[in-house]
């Protein structure tokens, strides 16, 4: 159905309203004995990936929505425009365009941030996530960890440095839409 035509235009406007057809369908057309919304919800999440979108709801999010639309009572219409607020196109930026469009401004509020007491458990839980993309965040916490033994102030905060821009730009290219 997301790919039926009529003169040569696709019956489905775009590729948010496909991916939830294809939910749609396969949720209510029942053609698997058991799965039916895994499947729909699996589609329409493909769907996407496969055309350079991402699915942003939690499956806390996205379960009230497949059991409405399994029983009936969100209609193909509804769906979609709930769908449509759950979905993003992903960035088709190029690295050297990434760092061509990086705003000075915006990297020293980043970097500045960090330094607020306020800002010290976000700012872990950023070197945590970027840790599990990037190894160069492990090295840089090693030689914190080693330059603070061996009492070298200067190499402490100087991988420091280098470690707060490091989450700094992961955190921006997160915040853009980029996923690792």
């Amino acid at each position: 159905m997301p790919e039926q035509q009529f003169g040569g235009q696709y019956l489905h406007e775009d590729i948010t309203s496909m991916a939830a057809a294809y939910a749609f369908h396969i949720c209510m057309n029942h053609p698997f004995l058991d799965g039916n919304k895994r499947a729909a919800t699996a589609a329409m999440i493909a769907f996407l990936s496969d055309n350079g979108w991402k699915f942003d709801a939690t499956a806390d999010e996205a379960e009230p929505a497949i059991l409405q639309l399994a029983a009936g009572s969100l209609d193909k219409l509804e769906f979609t425009n709930w769908a449509r607020e759950h979905m993003h196109e992903k960035p088709k930026m190029e690295l050297r365009d990434f760092f061509r469009t990086l705003d000075a401004t915006r990297l020293q509020s980043f970097l500045r941030a960090w330094n607020q007491a306020s800002a010290h458990s976000e700012f872990d839980a950023s070197i945590a996530e970027a840790r599990d993309y990037c190894p160069l965040v492990s090295v840089l916490e090693q030689q914190i960890i080693d330059a603070s033994r061996a009492e070298k102030k200067d190499d402490v905060a100087s991988s420091g440095v280098q470690l707060m821009l490091l989450v700094s730009l992961y955190r921006i290219a997160e915040d853009m839409g980029y996923e690792w």
